[in-house]
Formats: structure tokens, sequence, C-alpha cells
């Protein structure tokens, strides 16, 4: 069997798109797994989310940004290890569109 993998797309929809487009040519993949850290950086974290959410050919876990993003949304603890980040990640959050958020908490951290 193969396997597409690809991490740390990082609210980059440029790069998503290329890596989509290269994994959708081939007609050899049977699985497709993102890697966490969808969100966190660049600023097209919702056209990176659309694009993922709509396809239900990828499996996905959080990465340390997306959990990083969801703790404020959810209130919670930030993380210690992010606090030089913790301004840019609400920049983040404040962009983001709202409905992802409960997709987003229903991801697990490993795949099962």
């Amino acid at each position: 069997m193969r396997i597409a993998i690809f991490t740390d797309i990082h609210g980059n929809a440029s790069a998503l798109i290329a890596v989509l487009s290269d994994i959708d040519s081939r007609k050899d993949i049977e699985r497709i797994y993102c890697l966490g850290d969808m969100i966190g950086i660049g600023p097209d974290s919702n056209e990176v989310l659309q694009m993922l959410f709509s396809r239900n050919d990828i499996s996905m876990i959080t990465g340390n940004h997306d959990e990083a993003v969801l703790s404020l949304a959810k209130g919670q603890k930030y993380p210690k290890s992010h606090s030089h980040t913790k301004e840019h990640h609400q920049w983040i959050l404040d962009r983001l569109d709202e409905s992802f958020i409960p997709k987003l908490e229903k991801i697990h951290r490993t795949i099962g």
C-alpha cells in the first residue's frame, strides 16, 4: 500500500494546493495522512482548513500550533512552550472561521 504524508502546512494554502494536486495526480496513493500544524503561522488558515475538512480521504492529527490556537479558543491554559508566539496565535484565532473550532476539537493527537 502506498501512502502520502504531509505536515506543517501552517496556514499556507498555496503549498497545500500543490501538495494535494501532486497526491491527486497519482493513482497509487491509498491513504493520506496530515500530521498536524495545519494552522498557526501563515495567513490562510481558513482556506487550509476548508480544503482539508472538505475531503474524506485524509486522516489528520493535531500539531502543537493547532493545539495552542485551540487552547486560546477554549479559554484553556496556553502552552508555556509557545509563550513567544501567543500574540500571533491570537491573531490567527481572531481571523479563524468559528465553524472550524469544533472540527479541530474532534481531531486526535495520535492516529488510532
